[in-house]
């Protein structure tokens, strides 16, 4: 069965990374990106008719309209996959003002994750690996304690998770 994907993208960036899942994936999902126009119809099959006899008078048809038109009946469907998340604590000595905000920059560049915003629990970055994208949020707690929630879909949050552990541990009391 065909299953018509639409994703809207907020930056060219986003776009790429979309383009590659989609090159990965072109021979197992036979995935093809149609070239011209898409658009989701919704109403009433005598005016959909009415549309059509309208469209088709507007576009080239040599040789009929078998390969120029394409129309597909829908229905949205809600894939089941479920959000990952990873929490991690760790027990780090404060050697120091802005010691601990420096070795989360550090592990955060190690990472290659992008600050976004303060939440009301601590800093909340964006980390971009080859295995997707995913969330991570560090709340320095009280006690010397770290905790780093990881966000994401797929293999990413094992794989950031792996590496934030691998470069904390050697800090840890």
């Amino acid at each position: 069965m065909p299953y018509l994907l639409i994703i809207n993208y907020g930056s060219d960036a986003e776009r790429k990374r979309i383009d590659y899942a989609i090159e990965r994936w072109r021979e197992k999902l036979k995935i093809r990106k149609p070239k011209g126009a898409i658009a989701i119809l919704d109403g009433d099959k005598e005016d959909f008719e009415t549309f059509f006899e309208d469209l088709l008078s507007r576009i080239e048809l040599k040789g009929g309209t078998e390969g120029k038109v394409e129309i597909y009946t829908i229905e949205e469907f809600e894939p089941d996959v479920e959000k990952r998340e990873k929490v991690l604590t760790f027990s780090i000595p404060d050697k120091g003002k802005g010691w601990v905000e420096g070795v989360i920059q550090s592990l955060m560049a190690k990472i290659n994750a992008s600050y976004e915003f303060t939440s009301p629990t601590g800093k909340v970055y964006t980390a971009y690996t080859k295995k997707g994208q995913a969330r991570v949020e560090v709340i320095s707690a009280k006690d010397g304690k770290l905790i780093i929630s990881i966000e994401g879909y797929g293999k990413v949050v094992d794989f950031i998770s792996k590496k934030i552990e691998k470069e904390m541990r050697h800090l840890e009391v």
